[in-house]
């Protein structure tokens, strides 16, 4: 797989370049609309089309080559505006019915550019850049955890959880629990990261990837919570946020080399 400035790419399948908006353009996710991660996408083998699939939904095609050349909307990520082409009616249509039961309301974006355009939000994080801000990424282009961090958590909880529930591009083998917080360089295959950020956590994490129902004891945040927290920072940390300064390939069992 490539990793460029806004993410791991697969022919023109970048990550994080799809976002459902309200009919105003500003963006919804699973925070408050947790039937949203029960949307399946799946790919041709040259990765320009993306086939919808969700719970009682005919699957409905996007044919991404052609979203490259559509006029840009006004949409927005945290307040700030983004460039993006929109999917098309049937799809808005299709996005509406599933969510919310209703003809219309939402919308399917795309993300159509090879660079980020949206300036730093999280100005705290010193290390933080524009050239990190990624595609429609909240923070970053790139998030890590390990295996080890996501083993420890499950011991502290009852009902255990996966690496998916945090949606990292890269879980690492090896490492002791946690330890990816204090890296500060990563080397991956072709490739060299910044660690910018600590990744801290919203209300996601609490929402089962597999079923769309969160968690009734608010879990894993509220364990989380306890042994977690960080200085300046309102919600717990799992993983981190990565800035990429040398693109290249990665592959799946490559080597990972930090520096401290």
């Amino acid at each position: 797989m490539d990793c460029t400035i806004i993410g791991p790419k697969l022919g023109l399948l970048r990550d994080r370049i799809f976002m459902v908006t309200r009919t105003d353009g500003t963006y919804i996710c699973a925070r408050t609309f947790p039937k949203l991660l029960l949307i399946q996408p799946s790919f041709d083998e040259q990765y320009e089309q993306m086939t919808l699939s969700a719970p009682g939904m005919p699957d409905i095609i996007v044919p991404v080559a052609d979203l490259f050349s559509v006029d840009p909307v006004k949409a927005w990520v945290w307040g700030q505006p983004v460039t993006a082409t929109d999917c098309s009616e049937e799809l808005a249509r299709w996005i509406s019915r599933f969510v919310l039961k209703e003809e219309t309301g939402l919308r399917l974006v795309f993300y159509p550019l090879d660079i980020p355009t949206r300036p730093v939000r999280e100005r705290q994080h010193v290390k933080l850049t524009a050239r990190d801000t990624g595609a429609l990424h909240n923070s970053t282009s790139f998030m890590l955890l390990t295996e080890a961090s996501v083993e420890d958590l499950n011991r502290r909880l009852q009902k255990p959880v996966t690496a998916q529930q945090f949606r990292p591009n890269f879980v690492v083998k090896g490492p002791g629990a946690f330890e990816e917080d204090d890296w500060k360089w990563i080397k991956i295959g072709e490739t060299v990261y910044r660690n910018v950020k600590p990744c801290n956590r919203c209300s996601v994490i609490t929402v089962d990837p597999e079923t769309g129902i969160r968690s009734n004891e608010n879990e894993p945040m509220k364990t989380l919570k306890t042994f977690r927290m960080k200085p300046g920072l309102e919600t717990p940390v799992m993983g981190m946020q990565m800035g990429i300064r040398t693109e290249g390939t990665v592959r799946l069992g490559n080597a990972v080399y930090v520096g401290y």
